[in-house]
């Protein structure tokens, strides 16, 4: 779901795409360019106003992202055999 003109992604697309069953990986690209792979719903949480969304990794790290930063999000093509 790529942003389209001047509008961004947002917060409640995220919470949209954590909340589907079954549920699909994917990215956040926020605005310099990083992609951050959402591999499920376990492995991101918004903060209580909505305003961020904070995205964990398998290793252990992770990464905050505010919705200003949030310009796309792209659903992840599943591997074809």
């Amino acid at each position: 779901m790529p942003a389209r003109g001047n509008t961004r992604a947002t917060i409640a697309d995220i919470q949209r795409l954590l909340g589907q069953r079954p549920f699909v990986p994917f990215l956040i690209v926020t605005r310099s360019g990083l992609r951050y792979r959402v591999a499920s719903g376990e492995h991101a949480g918004l903060n209580p106003r909505g305003s961020r969304v904070h995205v964990w990794f398998d290793d252990d790290t992770g990464v905050t992202i505010a919705e200003a930063n949030i310009v796309a999000l792209e659903k992840e093509v599943p591997a074809t055999a």
